[in-house]
């Protein structure tokens, strides 16, 4: 009966444990692991993010019109200027929504 009750109290700590860790932890969400050497069209880019920088390599995720999401490395110059053509439509669009009043 001893060896019981030990059991089931190491079980419910083990599963406190593990329910404490996966709901409270503080990590990022995406990380890249690997960056895209393929030029990516502006026009199949509907935004980005950067990585969280806790992420081992810092790049910038595209989300593409697919809903597929891209890793790109942001020192590579094609990337910069995605990125700055991106911000630019983005811009356009909002400004171009403002105008409807």
């Amino acid at each position: 009966m001893r060896l019981h009750c030990v059991f089931i109290a190491c079980f419910v700590l083990f599963a406190c444990c593990s329910l404490a860790n996966s709901e409270y932890s503080q990590g990022p969400d995406k990380c890249c692991f690997s960056f895209s050497n393929v030029k990516i069209p502006v026009k199949q880019v509907v935004g980005y993010h950067t990585t969280h920088s806790e992420c081992h390599m810092s790049g910038i995720i595209l989300i593409m019109q697919s809903g597929k999401e891209i890793c790109a490395d942001l020192n590579e110059r094609w990337v910069q200027r995605l990125k700055n053509r991106v911000d630019e439509s983005t811009q356009m669009m909002t400004e171009g929504s403002g105008d409807s009043n």
